[in-house]
């Protein structure tokens, strides 16, 4: 019988800390990632509407955006994924919080 490996999605507990990149003092003239979801509308228009607004407000160079798509695939293909949307941008917006 093969062995089943379960992931848990929830976050590091309290007593777990991860280290913080330091805060970015300006977007001016930086690289902002935003990822987008096309399976959720209000996320979409939500998108578009940040995109717009840091460029034009907050001087950002340029907006990269990271559509997880249909979320196909491998774990490891998931998170390398991920991982080079990290590294491609200089800061993110990845989530609505609600």
């Amino acid at each position: 019988m093969a062995d089943i490996e379960i992931l848990s999605p929830t976050s590091m507990g309290p007593t777990e800390v991860a280290q913080r990149t330091p805060p970015i003092a300006s977007l001016a003239g930086k690289r902002l990632g935003i990822r987008r979801d096309s399976t959720w509308r209000s996320f979409e228009v939500f998108a578009d509407e940040l995109s717009r607004l840091a460029t034009e407000r907050l001087g950002v160079r340029d907006v990269v955006m990271f559509d997880p798509e249909a979320r196909i695939g491998t774990p490891e293909h998931e998170s390398a994924r991920v991982e080079a949307f990290a590294q491609e941008v200089d800061a993110a917006v990845v989530g609505l919080g609600t």
